[in-house]
């Protein structure tokens, strides 16, 4: 029978790898959310946060922001202007802050450009509701068409990675390299197979309710050490996702995970240098989707993390860093 840890949440197996038992636990952990609701909502409701309070706190001034299609996009943008460009795209409830390390260690060579994307972070929702991996690979177009970028190098994490690598199917000339952290692309074995989010109490339960033991448990577990997870990373990914309109744009955007347009068959039409980089600790997509991406793409590049998780940019920025710099640096263009 599980504890409790030293802030309030169930205490973590130690066997935690095996991802089918921990999604059955989750839908039964839902379940009892429900069935307690009654008595403890007014308790455990968290409110969402206005967006003015969140930019004060995360962003660095109102050059920090561009419109895009009608959407105020948050984005940072580092390094000399005449630089090769690296335009990194954040995964699922996270934000352009996951790739901090990487620009202050490519900043001096590359310029590093990272938006958040729509439903995360302080650009918050999209103002069409428009989730699909589609739409994102069109946003994607018209931020680069905004900031006037022609052809640049892309990155993503998880679902970022999709987004990039579609792109880069459907404008290879935009394109100029490519790095797959972890991504998102082959079909998973699972996909809600409790219908969850087809019951429809529980959406509305966890669009009003997050608590920050459950935030804290998920950034834990998307690192291949736990302990590398501080308090302040916590606290940020709590407060983002609380960002007004950002919790239903996260339901909406798992909910059209539920039925996918994959695209995987395509990749092997890719002819853009690929590197994939993986955590060997994933348990969100585990390793052998780094190796289904290099049997794919024509000529992709793998290097594994030990003990890495779901996010190595995150748990070893400098060291991700270099090679990304060393992978680009053998591209023609890419070097300085």
């Amino acid at each position: 029978m599980l504890g409790q840890d030293d802030t309030g949440a169930p205490a973590e197996r130690a066997d935690g790898s095996n991802w089918r038992r921990r999604l059955v636990l989750g839908g039964l952990a839902l379940a009892g959310v429900a069935g307690v609701v009654g008595a403890g909502l007014a308790r455990a409701h968290h409110r969402d946060l206005p967006a003015d309070e969140l930019e004060r706190k995360y962003a660095r001034g109102d050059d920090d922001f561009v419109d895009v299609a009608g959407i105020r996009v948050h984005y940072r943008d580092d390094g000399p202007r005449d630089a090769p460009v690296l335009v990194c795209l954040h995964g699922t409830f996270s934000s352009l802050h996951t790739w901090d390390g990487w620009a202050a260690a490519l900043a001096d060579e590359y310029r590093v450009v990272r938006p958040d994307l729509p439903g995360h972070g302080l650009t918050g929702p999209h103002p069409e509701n428009s989730y699909e991996m589609a739409a994102y690979v069109e946003f994607l177009g018209a931020f680069l068409d905004e900031l006037g970028i022609e052809e640049c190098a892309l990155a993503g994490n998880s679902r970022g990675g999709e987004v990039a690598w579609q792109f880069a199917l459907d404008h290879p000339d935009r394109a100029s390299a490519l790095v797959l952290v972890d991504s998102m692309g082959f079909p998973l074995e699972v996909d809600d197979p409790l219908g969850l989010l087809e019951l429809p109490v529980l959406p509305a339960l966890l669009s009003r309710l997050t608590p920050r033991w459950l935030v804290r448990r998920s950034v834990r577990d998307v690192y291949g050490n736990p302990e590398r997870v501080p308090d302040d990373l916590v606290d940020r990914y709590h407060d983002l996702l609380r960002r007004e309109g950002n919790r239903d744009a996260s339901l909406e955007l798992v909910r059209r995970d539920a039925d996918p347009v994959h695209r995987h068959e395509e990749l092997a039409n890719l002819r853009v240098p690929t590197l994939v980089l993986w955590g060997e600790e994933d348990y969100w997509i585990p390793p052998r989707f780094a190796e289904k991406f290099a049997d794919t793409i024509p000529d992709a590049e793998v290097v594994t993390y030990e003990d890495a998780g779901h996010a190595p940019m995150e748990e070893f920025p400098e060291r991700t860093a270099a090679d990304i710099r060393r992978f680009l640096a053998e591209q023609p263009g890419e070097g300085r």
